[in-house]
């Protein structure tokens, strides 16, 4: 008489087994493996693109399509280019007369710089030649 007067049930755990777990419901059906090489065709086209679609430019293909069914939505500047509230100031080109007068000095360097290049390459030549001479002369 000196129990506990609801005593809970004890829950025994079921014996520990080392045997795999039961394979999940619908386990005996698995996933199909892919097809053998022997049923691949090499000359059938695998990517779903049309077969001349390798040999037109994508971007010349693209742009004829937006001239033929040009968008409705409004056009939309891309990152980077200015907000359209702001202005910028317009590019000035100098005036040509400077231009001129620069090309022409730009020629005349040019003109100096190959003259020394010229006179370089004759002194270098006559040089080796001497040279040669001079190697030439000692073997004999």
């Amino acid at each position: 008489m000196g129990g506990p007067s609801n005593a809970a049930p004890e829950i025994e755990p079921p014996p520990a087994t080392y045997a795999p777990p039961e394979p999940p419901m619908g386990f005996d059906n698995p996933i199909p493996t892919y097809p053998g090489s022997s049923g691949y065709n090499f000359f059938e086209n695998p990517s779903g693109y049309p077969s001349e679609y390798v040999s037109q430019d994508p971007y010349l293909t693209a742009a004829q399509y937006h001239h033929l069914y040009p968008s409705s939505y409004p056009l939309v500047l891309p990152t980077g280019y200015p907000v359209p509230g702001y202005q910028y100031p317009p590019y000035q080109q100098p005036p040509p007369q400077q231009q001129q007068h620069q090309t022409q000095e730009i020629l005349e360097r040019l003109d100096r710089v190959e003259h020394k290049a010229r006179k370089n390459k004759e002194k270098h030549n006559s040089f080796m030649k001497g040279l040669a001479n001079l190697i030439k002369g000692k073997k004999k």
